[in-house]
């Protein structure tokens, strides 16, 4: 009996040290697995280097130094009111100006009318019939054409023409007609299309960019799509002709000349640097002056996408886009 309370109280006076040593244990064991832990999860959470890079440029700076560097690279001073300058290759942006502020893209619609077309009709000799119907709305809205007649069958290559370097209305409906069944339905395809390629500011309305408080987009959306756009070789084609002669139609026989919206307005695309290669214009009164362009500044191509220039008077005389245009582009360094 009292070997047993010794026993007893022998195991009691050896507790603490036993606790003690558990305690160091557990203390080294969790050491342990915190560093491995540690490890890991370093190796796992690296920062991917566009985050190294940013943090270094936020470090690196004064924060005055830092919002320099954010500015766009080239500033001036433009009539339009939003604009976006981008190499066509690499997608840096030099300037940006109000670049996702919404605004009216008026004729530059036609740039997506026309790729929805080429992507869609298989053959583009063949003969697409403009319904005498397409005409009333289009001379009512005092839209532009390119002289086609009503009730007439023309290639959809001289549609495409039509479209792009005069500026046709009745061939954008004449296109959506033959491709989709009805303007409707091809606005519907615009619309999928811009979508795809991220325009997620832009709605379509029509095929024609006859003003429409709905249909808006912006000069980034607009610039995604001409650098889209210009990656199809018929576009390309056409889009940086000066002239172009249609073949002949029964209602047309001699067929009908084409000259560049663009083109037709500058005397000399040469530019100090370069040369302006091709756009697309727009005007509407609510719009002002829109130019999608491109130009090659010394071996590189860069897009240049401006809206909202307001004229003092005739918009047909006072080319402040095209202007803006000049000014931009004469800008680049290399």
């Amino acid at each position: 009996m009292k070997r047993h309370v010794r026993s007893n109280r022998s195991r009691r006076r050896r507790s603490p040290l036993k606790f003690l040593i558990f305690i160091f244990f557990c203390a080294v064991v969790v050491f342990a697995i915190n560093g491995v832990y540690q490890n890991l999860t370093a190796e796992n959470l690296q920062p991917a280097p566009s985050e190294v890079f940013s943090e270094i440029q936020v470090h690196a700076y004064s924060p005055a130094e830092a919002e320099e560097i954010l500015l766009p690279k080239i500033n001036v001073q433009l009539h339009s009111t939003n604009a976006l300058l981008m190499n066509l290759n690499t997608g840096e942006v030099l300037h940006d100006q109000n670049s996702t502020t919404l605004m009216y893209p008026a004729s530059l619609v036609k740039m997506m009318t026309a790729i929805v077309a080429i992507e869609n009709i298989s053959d583009l000799n063949e003969m697409v019939f403009l319904y005498g119907s397409i005409f009333q709305p289009i001379h009512s809205a005092n839209a532009t054409t390119a002289g086609f007649l009503p009730d007439d069958s023309v290639r959809a290559i001289d549609l495409l023409f039509g479209l792009l370097l005069p500026s046709g209305a009745e061939c954008a409906v004449g296109l959506a007609i033959h491709t989709a069944g009805s303007e409707n339905a091809f606005v519907a395809m615009m619309n999928e299309k811009a979508v795809e390629l991220g325009m997620y500011d832009t709605v379509f309305t029509n095929t024609t960019g006859l003003h429409n408080g709905e249909q808006v987009s912006t000069v980034k959306d607009m610039a995604i799509l001409l650098r889209f756009a210009l990656g199809n070789e018929t576009f390309y084609r056409i889009i940086t002709s000066v002239r172009y002669s249609t073949a002949g139609t029964g209602l047309r026989p001699d067929g009908i000349t084409f000259h560049s919206t663009l083109f037709s307005r500058i005397s000399d695309s040469e530019l100090s640097n370069g040369r302006i290669l091709g756009g697309r214009t727009g005007f509407t009164n609510q719009a002002g002056q829109n130019l999608a362009s491109f130009a090659e500044v010394d071996g590189e191509i860069y897009i240049l996408v401006t809206s909202g220039a307001q004229t003092n008077g005739n918009h047909l005389t006072q080319a402040l886009h095209i202007e803006d245009a000049f000014t931009m582009f004469s800008k680049i360094q290399r």
